[in-house]
């Protein structure tokens, strides 16, 4: 795994003592962490944490880097008295090196950690792990939830639509068939009027002279 450097420490001699970085230079990486932090004393194992994938694939689309973050980090040095003493010595200031260079005016932020033990780490990644595990699961509980309901209104939408449209369809059939049907009332009333009248001599000429 790129975030864990790490060496095989035995039980025997000077105690191991912890720091904490509450924060990583931005894109500095395990080695490089090594590097810097061999420089006052022999190291033991390093863990830097990755940041979210969901985090930097958002950072990436905005147009920003793609390149892998670090959010926070654990440092063991083989003696716990050097271990305070580069938390003393380190913490709130810069990082300095090679003037112009990357990580020259970034700060630490650091922390030694009191009978603290690597098995600690163990047991608070496991555990974030699990609590991650469970915060994704319940996301996607309630995106299958709003999912559902969505569907079900376009399913709901659709259906009052079709009906809809077969009341317009009807309507409009009805209307077409009363209008061939039925005369007018202005034909009716005509009829009605012409009743019972004896036909135009012109129209009665006509009949005879054909």
């Amino acid at each position: 795994r790129e975030a864990v450097v790490s060496t095989q420490s035995t039980g025997k001699g000077p105690k191991p003592g912890v720091v904490y970085l509450s924060r990583v230079p931005p894109y500095m990486k395990p080695k490089k962490m090594r590097n810097i932090m061999s420089q006052y004393g022999e190291i033991g194992r390093i863990f830097l944490q990755p940041e979210d994938a969901d985090v930097r694939k958002r950072r990436k689309m905005t147009g920003g880097s793609g390149k892998k973050k670090f959010t926070e980090g654990w440092i063991e040095f083989k003696r716990k008295k050097i271990a305070k003493a580069v938390v003393a010595s380190l913490n709130g200031n810069i990082i300095g090196g090679k003037k112009g260079s990357y990580y020259h005016d970034d700060i630490w932020s650091m922390k030694y950690l009191p009978r603290f033990k690597w098995a600690n780490l163990t047991e608070k990644l496991a555990y974030d792990s699990a609590v991650r595990k469970k915060k994704l699961q319940q996301e996607l509980t309630q995106v299958k939830k709003e999912t559902n309901f969505y569907l079900e209104q376009v399913d709901k939408k659709k259906m009052i639509s079709a009906i809809k449209r077969k009341r317009e369809e009807k309507g409009v059939a009805g209307e077409a068939a009363g209008n061939v049907a039925e005369p007018s009332a202005k034909q009716r009333q005509l009829a009605v009027s012409n009743k019972g009248k004896a036909l135009p001599n012109s129209i009665l000429s006509n009949v005879f002279t054909q």
